[in-house]
């Protein structure tokens, strides 16, 4: 693709908004998100309730009770953010075509797929933090400076944002910016505090585990080599100095004890137009005949990259594939959503189940019974006539289970 137009980019949104609409046709509510949405998450700061649970009932009261309403605002947040993304890679990337890359590239990483359809800060943290970025690159530093004050009260994970304009102002002798980025950075650890008690223990192995999955093995060696690669240089970007602290300060913490790695992947995700800049640099300035091993090392990235994505967005049809139901990474986000279809289909709307699964279902509309509970079926001697059966099938696997009367 030599040329790029405005159409290459609007056909790769439409491709990503389509795909990311049937893998929210595919999923149910989790435990997780259940609690986000009835409220029983602790807010973190002076609200009475978190922001996701605003933003959720915002979008069912617009589309409905479904999984629709309830995952549309994070799918929101996710375009813009890919907006913004390609207004960032605009100030970084040399040609139409390296912008594209960037936006391709952030689209199709695993981390980013999963913050545009599961409920949870990601996609708020990836906007704001695209928007702060937008905001001091397009110099527009009375947005900036309020976008960065304003992130004090979405998430406790913007401390290492503040703590990367910390080392940025000094960088560039900005004696504003780093007071500022030090006083937010106090203010964030003072109200949503930081844990590091207990006994230390190792887990930089699953932290590197855990990126590795969340960019995939070949984009995860890049991103490590472009943070290596640009120490040296005299010059360097703020997408540079995001991605390295970031990384180093999620490796060494993890020396000690286990991360939320949600807390720092996204300010990780967003760093794309910097790998594609040096990744187009390095490509450029070599003759044809040496281009080889950038093209094999890019096309077996693309190719990679697609086959998670859409592994992702159709983690349904792992069920064919998989020996036990559990193995399926997306296992607690299916059944509940089934499961509750066919009891409507008996007309039961309320029953006895475990208190997981009872919020789940809550949001389907099936309530808790003191007159009905469900029993599981582990094989047919258990079967019983003379009670009515609930069969749910997910791919190659069937559950079954008996509505069963309290005595």
């Amino acid at each position: 693709m030599k040329k790029v137009k405005k159409t290459h980019f609007i056909i790769l949104l439409i491709f990503d908004f389509l795909a990311l609409f049937y893998g929210i046709s595919t999923l149910s509510i989790s435990s997780d998100e259940a609690e986000i949405y009835f409220g029983e998450r602790n807010s973190l700061l002076f609200f009475s309730h978190d922001l996701l649970y605003y933003l959720t009932h915002f979008g069912t009261f617009i589309l409905g009770q479904n999984d629709f309403g309830l995952r549309f605002p994070i799918l929101f947040f996710h375009f813009l953010s890919c907006f913004l993304l390609y207004k960032l890679a605009q100030k970084y990337t040399k040609t139409p075509l390296d912008t594209f890359l960037s936006l391709l590239l952030f689209i199709l990483l695993p981390g980013t797929v999963a913050s545009a359809l599961l409920v949870n800060e990601a996609a708020i943290v990836i906007f704001l933090t695209l928007a702060i970025l937008c905001a001091y690159e397009y110099e527009k530093k009375w947005l900036f400076y309020l976008l960065l004050i304003l992130s004090l009260c979405v998430d406790k994970s913007f401390n290492i944002l503040f703590l990367t304009f910390f080392f940025f102002g000094i960088y560039k002798k900005d004696f504003l910016l780093l007071n500022l980025s030090l006083i937010l950075f106090g203010i964030n650890i003072s109200f949503y505090g930081f844990d590091i008690s207990g006994r230390p223990r190792g887990y930089f192995l699953d932290t590197l585990g855990i990126f590795s999955a969340c960019f995939s093995p070949l984009v995860f060696i890049y991103f490590f080599y472009v943070i290596y690669r640009l120490m040296f240089r005299e010059k360097k970007s703020l997408l540079w100095f995001l991605m390295s602290i970031t990384f180093i300060f999620c490796s060494l913490l993890s020396l000690r004890q286990k991360l939320y790695l949600e807390d720092f992947l996204p300010f990780c995700v967003i760093c794309t137009p910097l790998m594609i800049k040096t990744l187009m640099e390095s490509y450029r300035v070599r003759l044809s005949v040496f281009r080889l091993k950038y093209k094999i090392f890019i096309e077996c990235t693309v190719i990679f990259l697609l086959f998670c994505y859409f592994v992702i967005i159709g983690n349904q049809f792992l069920y064919y594939i998989v020996s036990n139901p559990k193995r399926n990474f997306a296992n607690n986000y299916h059944f509940a959503k089934e499961l509750s279809q066919e009891l409507k289909k008996q007309n039961i709307f309320a029953i006895r189940v475990s208190d997981a699964l009872q919020k789940r279902l809550k949001f389907y509309g099936i309530k808790d019974s003191n007159t009905f509970y469900l029993s599981a079926i582990k094989n047919d001697k258990e079967d019983d006539k003379n009670q009515k059966i609930i069969k749910v099938k997910l791919g190659k696997f069937e559950k079954k289970y008996q509505i069963k009367s309290f005595k």
